[in-house]
């Protein structure tokens, strides 16, 4: 995690959906230690066109017993935060599925010379015409198949 801490500025290119049109925001995120060392905060800010704001805070920290990253996090969308989600390290991508009663989002994390890259996807409950689960349409698990786009940040240290 080391190399995620600091202050970071850049661009987040927001998908278009339920939310809003696609666009893209100036935004910053900052990676700083706490406890001791214990664990890494993550703080994440972006302004949208007509003023308001969203942002998000994270925590990440190791579990003792698995010995793998566990990400608490909460944002201003007013979904209430669950448990904690693991994490993975793959090629060097940071990644977390997060999963709330309306599907999941995966984040992918990495930092490559000096560009910090964040991308959330997701993939929500299938619903059929009638708004029940989806049923052949639904992947294996009773969830739309694929994850969509929702956000990709780039930052450069600021």
């Amino acid at each position: 995690m080391s190399g995620f801490l600091g202050h970071w500025r850049g661009r987040t290119q927001v998908a278009a959906g339920p939310w809003g049109p696609a666009r893209s925001v100036d935004a910053e995120v900052t990676y700083s230690r706490v406890a001791g060392g214990l664990g890494v905060v993550q703080s994440y800010r972006h302004v949208e066109p007509d003023g308001s704001h969203f942002e998000g805070h994270g925590i990440f920290t190791v579990d003792p017993v698995h010995h793998d990253v566990l990400w608490y996090y909460v944002d201003s969308t007013g979904v209430p935060p669950g448990t904690a989600a693991r994490c993975t390290w793959r090629n060097g991508v940071l990644r977390v599925e997060r999963h709330s009663d309306a599907g999941w989002t995966r984040h992918s994390l990495v930092v490559d010379h000096d560009v910090l890259t964040h991308v959330t996807e997701l993939r929500s409950v299938a619903k059929d015409d009638d708004g029940g689960a989806a049923g052949g349409n639904a992947a294996a698990d009773g969830r739309s198949a694929a994850y969509r786009p929702f956000m990709r940040s780039v930052f450069q240290r600021a």
